[in-house]
């Protein structure tokens, strides 16, 4: 088989088939390499023939595989699974998967993107390497079946591709930079919740449960309800879980007098009543809504911060 400039293409004995490589068909080696269990999160697909031929000559089949569905299932599940394989840098220089379920991150987190992005090397890997290509499937007898692959040996197919691949690429140093300048955007946690989280940092919640710091570094704790993974310093989100020294000096430096001294006494321990004496506020509650709005400012500025960051790497 050859792999044209439009797609890929396979010789049959009366005639030359081209498949487009933004096509949905395209896709299918790698489907039939999904083993059952994961398959089964799309149960319609359990029904699709193990012999490509079969799915061709039918429109209901046709029509499954050109169904968004049918991508989604495909990237989704290897991507998952090129997740578990990829390895960050542990503070003591080793190296070790990512830390906390895969929920954990946004899609905006460069390692969730290049988790996708694997997945086209794993097609090539399939053509150019690989029993699993297209020329194989389309000169399968049309009675013959695909077996299915257990989990175990699709989780290690899947490991020794991500591992070469990482390998090939040259992967591994924007693996380890995009892990160890991550920003808030990359957890999912949404608005809010990152609001509330950067309002904690800085007054201590003093409802937070104790809790060591090997622990919190090593597998992630709740607090509050929400879980914290694998923090370079688990004193607080802002302070410590994205921003470096400087980036946290240039952001206080965007504010006025007022506001920094806030912060600064906050972060000193001292009370929202101390705080509202000191500099002026009527009450308490006063004090926290006007950290609120510094919350939003901070929104703002790691937002900006964190697209500067992909622009940089993505080019």
């Amino acid at each position: 088989m050859a792999k044209g400039p439009q797609g890929f293409i396979v010789l049959l004995p009366q005639a030359i088939l081209e498949i487009p490589q933004d096509s949905y068909l395209s896709w299918i080696t790698l489907f039939y390499a999904l083993p059952k269990e994961l398959v089964e999160k799309r149960k319609e697909y359990l029904e699709l023939p193990r012999n490509v031929s079969q799915i061709l000559n039918s429109d209901t089949y046709r029509k499954m595989i050109e169904s968004d569905s049918f991508l989604e299932l495909v990237w989704d599940c290897y991507a998952w699974s090129a997740w578990q394989c990829f390895q960050i840098p542990h503070k003591d220089g080793s190296y070790h998967k990512i830390p906390g379920d895969w929920s954990n991150y946004s899609g905006d987190f460069p390692l969730w993107r290049l988790s996708y992005e694997i997945i086209k090397h794993f097609r090539n890997k399939f053509e150019t390497e690989m029993e699993w290509s297209f020329q194989r499937l389309f000169l399968m007898d049309k009675d013959d079946e695909l077996p299915w692959l257990s989990y175990r040996q699709f989780s290690n197919l899947v490991g020794n591709l991500t591992e070469m691949i990482v390998k090939e690429q040259n992967w591994q140093p924007m693996i380890d930079e995009a892990w160890n300048a991550r920003q808030p955007e990359d957890f999912n946690h949404g608005q809010n919740l990152q609001k509330r989280d950067f309002m904690r940092s800085w007054d201590h919640s003093r409802t937070a449960k104790n809790m060591s710091l090997d622990e919190l570094g090593e597998s992630g704790v709740p607090l509050n309800g929400d879980m914290l993974y694998d923090l370079p310093d688990p004193r607080a989100s802002f302070e410590t879980k994205v921003l470096s020294e400087l980036q946290k000096q240039q952001f206080e430096n965007t504010l006025s007098d007022k506001d920094r001294q806030i912060l600064r006494m906050q972060y000193d321990g001292c009370t929202l009543k101390e705080i509202a004496k000191k500099t002026g506020f009527q009450s308490p509650s006063a004090v926290y809504k006007h950290i609120a709005h510094i919350a939003a400012q901070y929104d703002d500025f790691v937002g900006g911060e964190y697209s500067r960051y992909l622009d940089k790497h993505s080019k």
